[in-house]
């Protein structure tokens, strides 16, 4: 964790992406409490008119090196499966969801995965299928991050997705995990997407989900799910269900997933808004703290099976 705040992130006001009013009451006020890298604080709103959650205002795009710096958990070998425990686990859990979808895929059938970091999840659906066409799209790929794919034949596309150049044959499943919270234009790149994707080719999401039972505990500051400042918009069931509806997409199945990630940054954040950001009580509630990580995975599968709303949730859709 970086300890020295760097600089300001310019910011701009916006209003909410769903139904376009400027109308808003804010929910929540924060700081970079993970990688510390500005010294603003932002503010988390509720759009009056609809009820979507985003940052306003919020950071422009052209400050993404400042919101992203070199040691950004997917950039880095944070959660690399070949450096540390946490990286194989969190693989192998990403593996599980995907194998029913990935199960029926076609022969040759073509995958592209936004936002895939370091490419962890590609690597592993290569050595599942073998015949699969990958592609992996990021803003930004480390050297030794494109050399392992490309020697994976894994395709490499190096855009924000909302100005990426996608390849023109259609791609049979494309997969977001964690992507679309990041997004300035979710609506408009999804449209991309679309019509990216082959008849009835289908797109796997995961996000965060403000309606997640944990999210009251630490609503006005410190829940994990705001990542201060890089999620910009954040859905509940409900309202990432009318998203994908808008855009030619009939969502097949939505469930809760666990969060110990959500849980251990919001202990973070809440500890430094409590004590400020260099008390070394953070060193607590690290995501390399495995017992902590396990254990809260624990809490909200128990959750789940008490049919409680955790905050990450999936939702697989298919092109109509």
């Amino acid at each position: 964790m970086n300890s020295q705040v760097t600089t300001h992130i310019r910011s701009t006001p916006t209003t909410c992406g769903c139904c376009g009013s400027d109308s808003s009451t804010i929910a929540a006020t924060g700081r970079d409490y993970i990688y510390h890298g500005s010294e603003d604080t932002f503010s988390y709103v509720r759009c009056d008119g609809c009820g979507h959650f985003y940052l306003n205002p919020r950071p422009d795009i052209t400050e993404l090196s400042l919101m992203y710096p070199a040691n950004y958990g997917t950039f880095s070998n944070r959660f690399q499966g070949r450096a540390n425990l946490l990286g194989r686990i969190k693989t192998i859990v990403n593996r599980k969801r995907l194998k029913s979808v990935v199960a029926h895929l076609p022969l040759r059938a073509r995958v592209l995965d936004v936002g895939c970091g370091n490419g962890e999840l590609l690597i592993a659906l290569r050595q599942a299928r073998p015949d699969l066409e990958l592609f992996g799209l990021d803003w930004h790929f480390p050297v030794e991050t494109r050399a392992a794919l490309e020697s994976q034949d894994i395709g490499v596309i190096e855009a924000p997705l909302e100005a990426a150049e996608l390849p023109a044959q259609p791609f049979d499943l494309i997969v977001m995990l964690q992507l679309i919270e990041h997004l300035w234009e979710p609506e408009e790149s999804l449209r991309r997407l679309v019509r990216a994707l082959a008849k009835d080719g289908r797109l796997l999401i995961e996000t965060p989900n403000t309606d997640g039972w944990d999210r009251r505990l630490f609503a006005r500051c410190a829940w994990g799910g705001y990542y201060f400042p890089r999620h910009l918009n954040l859905y509940n069931f409900e309202r990432l269900a009318e998203l994908l509806n808008r855009v030619g997409l009939a969502v097949e199945s939505q469930r809760s997933l666990p969060a110990p990630l959500i849980w251990v940054y919001s202990l973070q954040g809440a500890v430094q808004a409590r004590f400020g950001w260099k008390t070394s009580l953070t060193k607590l509630f690290a995501v390399k703290n495995i017992p902590l990580v396990a254990a809260f995975a624990f809490l909200d599968t128990a959750a789940i099976a008490m049919k409680l709303t955790t905050s990450n949730q999936q939702a697989i859709s298919r092109k109509v």
